[in-house]
């Protein structure tokens, strides 16, 4: 994988989750979003809660190291991407295609759904997408091999800035399906 072609697929990725937001979830309402479609699993505003709670920390720091940038070079320079093993391991366990359900660490799991403001869970969730989504096209003046991060799990654990990047937007993209399979239950029982 190259780095300038990867970043192109990982913004059309998240323009889709997007499209997904504005044609599935925003013309349902409140009560709808919040419905869970059995008492085990996250209603759909559960879905985006947990994805603004483990997102944020990730675009915060990916933030950062852009803002360290300072003036931007003309061109970016493109690479292969290499990625660690820790990397692998946390993109395999968010993937959409892993059927292995892992629980979500406590710290990361969204209230209950009528706990939530959910215009503002919504609106939080485009926030960051679209964050995300100009962190992307600044990012690809970064190494995506050398630049590393913090993982949810501590400073210790620091995952390569590709691996967090393709890490995001594959788990934004299991939620977002966890989250149509509960509309689609819902329609079901309704």
């Amino acid at each position: 994988m190259q780095k300038l072609e990867t970043a192109r697929q990982l913004q059309q990725r998240l323009s889709a989750v997007l499209t997904i937001i504005d044609q599935d979830f925003r013309p349902l309402t409140h009560e709808q979003l919040s419905r869970k479609p059995a008492p085990d699993k996250w209603s759909m505003i559960e879905c985006l809660q947990h994805l603004n709670l483990a997102e944020r920390f990730y675009i915060r720091n990916i933030q950062h190291k852009v803002d360290q940038l300072g003036l931007i070079q003309h061109q970016p320079a493109d690479q292969p991407l290499e990625s660690g093993w820790v990397g692998r391991a946390l993109r395999w366990a968010v993937d959409p295609k892993t059927k292995m359900k892992l629980p979500a660490p406590s710290f990361i799991k969204p209230r209950q759904a009528q706990d939530l403001d959910v215009a503002d869970v919504m609106q939080q969730f485009v926030d960051l997408q679209q964050t995300l989504h100009t962190l992307i096209d600044k990012g690809v003046y970064l190494d995506w091999n050398t630049t590393k991060l913090a993982t949810l799990f501590g400073n210790s654990i620091r995952i390569r800035l590709g691996d967090a990047l393709l890490m995001l937007v594959a788990h934004t993209e299991r939620h977002i399906n966890q989250a149509l399979r509960a509309k689609e239950m819902l329609s079901h029982g309704e």
